[in-house]
This record gives structure tokens, sequence and C-alpha cells, in this order.
């Protein structure tokens, strides 16, 4: 046990403030920087000195108030170890680099530097020079339209540069060619258009690529010949119809591939064969209509596999094959409307989540898959249609932790079906049309970390909304139940939660007013229904005289005009003579 600090009279006063003196001597040390001058700093900036294990006291300096024209270089701290230059999005910066970083005394200690948001058009030749211990060069949200190599001379121990969220649309071969140690290298969000030879030359470490959001329509093979070591890489909403499976034999490393929303409507059966190393594969998004048998056969080391929003209508029967590590399986939002079992038979023992949700899919063939998989962890029924759940529907999963029943149609809340799943933790409930909670709903609640119940058609008056607000004030459903808003009655629609009082609520309807409500829209009803018939014996009324009213008329007329009836005789009685013939005449 620690020897607690005592009276003078017990041990020496020095040793008793002996830690006291250490705290303070750092938060001196730290107030003043390593070499005990006082840290300088802008006004518009703030430094602060935090301290790491490892690396020691970091200065660091931050500017994001925004509507800066200059980077006020000359007052800032040399000993700073992160630099960053941001500002809001209402209130952006207009700012241009050069080589400030390195004269008259470069930033030897510097490891980050972050210009965000600064509306940058270029780079400028040698801005980084003498920056040879920088580690990370952050230049998102700018306006640069062109990058080169000489951009970045001198960070030859640079390992992170991001340049996502730009204008780039181009960039010539070999720009990236000094930054010998990169390992990672984001270009998302640029306007690149293609990728030309030998441009990833000298990055032998790289081991994260990303190039989503640009309009590359293809992968050029030459490009991945000197990034083999590539562990991670993304091209989401690339525009991409395929891509030439020699990529995959070029970078056999590859962990993590990210290929969702473009343009793929079929994929070959050998299409991965390459990448046995494969842990991540996202495929989402697409215009797949087929999962072929064996598809992923050779990636055994798969764990997360991602087919949403796609167009299957029927995963094969082999297609998940070998993939005896698969963790996460997500197939929401396709056309799928029935299983084959075997598929699952490779996964039983290594998936802990699924997701149907935005299927076809009736509840008996979920349940069925659901069943042979009862360690399941993880479970997405969202945008189903369901109007209820049945109770039992969980019995076969008892360690279930995540549950999305969103975007339905449930009208009460699955009280009964919560019992059974005693391990939930997040519960995804929204955008159905539960109206109350009861307190027995409120309590199984209580036990859920992570709720979501927005969107639903809450029912603000004393009886629906009564119990929810005393539960808002008195238990950890606080923040949960305080976002919430009304739907009903209307004069409350879009009332927060938060500011309702239980004064305000309706008042519940008694039961008196309850059964003269009822009774009152049966007589309505019955009103209705005689007024139906009323309105139709009225109408076969003023037939029946309009019709007696006319053959009176006719009567009267063919009395006082006979020979108009005798004509019309004579004329029926050729009609009848002539009737056979014309028969004869058609026949023949």
């Amino acid at each position: 046990m620690k020897e607690k600090c005592r009276p003078p009279y017990f041990r020496p006063l020095w040793r008793c403030m002996g830690r006291h003196l250490l705290l303070l001597g750092w938060t001196l040390l730290l107030a003043t920087g390593n070499d005990g001058a006082e840290i300088t700093c802008p006004e518009e900036c703030s430094c602060r000195t935090t301290y790491d294990r490892e690396e020691g006291s970091i200065l660091r300096v931050s500017c994001s108030r925004g509507d800066m024209h200059s980077i006020p270089i000359d007052f800032f701290d040399k000993n700073a170890r992160i630099i960053n230059i941001a500002a809001p999005f209402d209130r952006p910066n207009f700012l241009t680099i050069g080589p400030i970083f390195t004269q008259p005394i470069p930033f030897a200690n510097l490891r980050e530097l972050h210009i965000v948001n600064s509306n940058i058009p270029s780079i400028g030749q040698y801005s980084f020079w003498g920056l040879q211990n920088l580690r990370l060069v952050n230049l998102t949200y700018n306006n640069l339209t062109s990058i080169n190599a000489d951009n970045f001379r001198g960070l030859i121990n640079l390992t992170e540069l991001h340049l996502d969220h730009n204008s780039i649309e181009q960039m010539p071969s070999e720009t990236f060619r000094h930054l010998t140690a990169l390992k990672t290298l984001i270009l998302s969000n640029n306007q690149i258009e293609a990728l030309v030879p030998r441009l990833f030359r000298m990055l032998a470490k790289l081991s994260y690529l990303d190039l989503s959001d640009n309009p590359l329509t293809e992968l050029n093979p030459e490009v991945f010949k000197d990034i083999q070591h590539l562990r991670v890489l993304k091209c989401r909403r690339c525009l991409l119809r395929r891509v030439n499976t020699q990529i995959y034999h070029l970078v056999p490393h590859l962990e993590e591939l990210d290929l969702g929303e473009n343009q793929f409507k079929y994929l070959t059966p050998d299409e991965f064969i390459s990448l046995k190393k494969l842990k991540k594969l996202k495929l989402d998004g697409n215009q797949l209509s087929v999962v072929v048998d064996n598809m992923f056969g050779r990636n055994r080391e798969l764990r997360v596999l991602t087919l949403a929003r796609n167009r299957l209508a029927l995963l094969a029967p082999a297609a998940l094959t070998n993939l005896t590590t698969l963790v996460h399986l997500d197939i929401s939002h396709n056309k799928i409307d029935r299983f084959h079992l075997q598929t699952f038979a490779p996964v039983v023992d290594s998936l802990k989540t699924i997701n149907f949700s935005g299927n076809n899919l009736p509840l008996n063939e979920i349940a069925i898959v659901l069943q042979i998989l009862p360690d399941i962890h993880g479970v997405g029924l969202a945008n189903l249609s369901l109007p209820e759940i049945p109770p039992n529907f969980f019995v076969y999963n008892e360690h279930l932790v995540a549950l999305d029943i969103s975007w339905n149609k449930l009208t009460k809340f699955p009280y009964k079906l919560l019992t059974k799943t005693k391990f939930l933790q997040r519960l995804d409930i929204s955008h159905n049309k539960l109206q109350t909670l009861s307190e027995q709903d409120l309590q199984r609640l209580e036990a859920i970390a992570q709720i979501n119940l927005s969107k639903n058609s809450w029912h603000c008056d004393q009886c629906s909304a009564g119990t929810m607000l005393v539960y808002m004030t008195t238990t950890v459903l606080n923040g949960t139940i305080r976002h919430l808003r009304c739907y009903s009655p209307m004069r409350l629609r879009g009332a927060s939660f938060s500011d309702m009082t239980f004064d305000r609520l309706d008042p519940c309807p008694s039961t008196y007013e309850a059964q003269m409500s009822v009774i009152a829209g049966l007589m309505l009803l019955c009103i209705a229904v005689l007024a139906a018939v009323a309105g139709a014996l009225c109408c076969t009324r003023r037939r029946a005289a309009h019709y007696y009213t006319n053959e009176e008329k006719r009567r009267e007329h063919e009395h006082e005009h006979p020979e108009e009836l005798l004509g019309r005789t004579e004329l029926g009685s050729v009609a009848t003579i002539h009737a056979p013939y014309q028969l004869v005449s058609k026949g023949s």
C-alpha cells in the first residue's frame, strides 16, 4: 500500500510535497515551451500544449475563426507540432501558400499541417521544403485544380496526404515520387477522369488509396504496378462498369475493396479469385442481378460482404461457399423473395449480423433463416411493410444485440417480442405508426442503451403521453423521449416533448364521452344510409313518372293520327316479309 502524506511529525515535509512540485514543474514547462521561452501565438488563433507519453509536450496552434486572407506565420511559435488552419463553411478563408514554413527559421518540429476550407488555388513549388519531420498534410476542401511533383519536395518522411474535396483534374506521371514514405493517399471528391501510367511511381509503401467520387469510368492496370503492397482500395461512385481483373493480380495483398455505387451489372465467377487476403468487400449500390455459385470461393478470409441496393432476386445455393469466416452480410434493398437454406450453410457458425431490409421477403422466409443462425447478434428488418412481428419470432436468437425494425407499419410497441431478446442494446423503431408507450414498454426500453423512436405518430393527450413525460424527467430515457415530436392532435403537431408540460396536453376523453362519440358516429352512419335509400327511391319514382307521361302522350298522338300508325304497320309487314330473304342472301 502506498504511504499517504502525513503531518511533518510522521514524515519530512519535502516528501509530502514532492508530487505537487512535480506537477507544478510540468505545468510551468508546458506553459513556457521546451526551451523555457514563452509561447507566441497570433491573436486570431489559439495555442495550447498537451502532453503525450511518447511524444512529450505537444504545442497545437489552431486558427478556425474564418475570413483569413493570409497566414500569420511570423507569429507562430517555431516549436509548434500541429498547425490547424480551418474555417466555418459560411466564413471560408482565402489563402495562398508558398515556402512560408521554411524561412527564416524552419518549423523543424512540425508533425501535422492542416489547411482546410481556405480556397487555396495551388500549392506552389518548394512550399514544404525543410519540413523533414512532417508526417501529415491535409489540404481538403480547397480549390486545387492540379498538382505536380515539385509541390511535395522535401517531404521525405510524410506518411499521410489528404487532397480530397478539391477540383483536381489531372496529375502527371510520377507526381508523388518525392513521397517515398507515403502510406495513405486520399484523392476522393475531385474531377480526375484518368490515371496516367506510373502515376504512383516510388510509392512502394502505399497501403491506403481512396479514389472515390471521381469520374474515372475505368482503371488502368499499368497504374497499379508501382503499389503492389496496397491493402485498401476505394473507388466508390467512380462510374465504373467493370474492373480489369489484371489489377487484382497486381495487388494480391488487398484486404479491403470498396466498389460501391458504380454501374456493375454482372461479375464473372472468377472476378476476385486473386484476392485471397480480402477481408472486406463492398458492392452495394450497383446493378447486379445475380450472385453466381462459388463467386467468393477463394476469398476464405472475407469477413464483411455488402450487396445492398442492387437488383438481386435470388442468392445462388452455393453463393457463399467457403466463406466460413464471414461475420457481416448485407443483402438489403434488393428484390429477394425467397432463400435456399443451403445458401447459408457455410456461414452458420461465423455470421453475426445480417440485414434483410427492403426486400420482398415474407416473415416466414426470414424466420427459417434465423432458426439456423442461433448466434446472430444483429438483424435488419426495416422497410418490409410489417404491421406486426410475432412475439416468438426471435425464440432461437437469444443473443440478439442490435435490431432495426424502422420504416414499417407497427402500431403497437412489440413488448412481448422484446421480452425474448434480453441482451438487446440497440433498437431502431423509428418511422412507424406508434402512438403511445405504456409503463411496461418504457420499463423494457430502460434496459436498452441506444434507442431511436423518432418519426412515429405520437398522440399527445394526457392518457397517451402523460406516462412518457413522467419517464422523461425521472429515468435514463430522458434524452430519448425529449427529442420526440407530437403527431396529433393537429394543434400540437410538430411540438417537441422537451417543450411539453402535462397541462398543455389534451385531456383524456372520458368513458361517457367515448361512448357518446361512438353513438354519434353510428347515428351519422344511419342517417347517411337513410339518405342514400331515400335518394334512390326518389330517382326511381321520377323515372316511373317520366315513363308514364311519355306513354300517355304517345297514345294521344296515335289516336289523333291513325294514318301514321297504319304506315308503320305496313312497313313492319314488308320488313317481316323480306327478312328471310335477307338471311338467305347473307348465308349464300
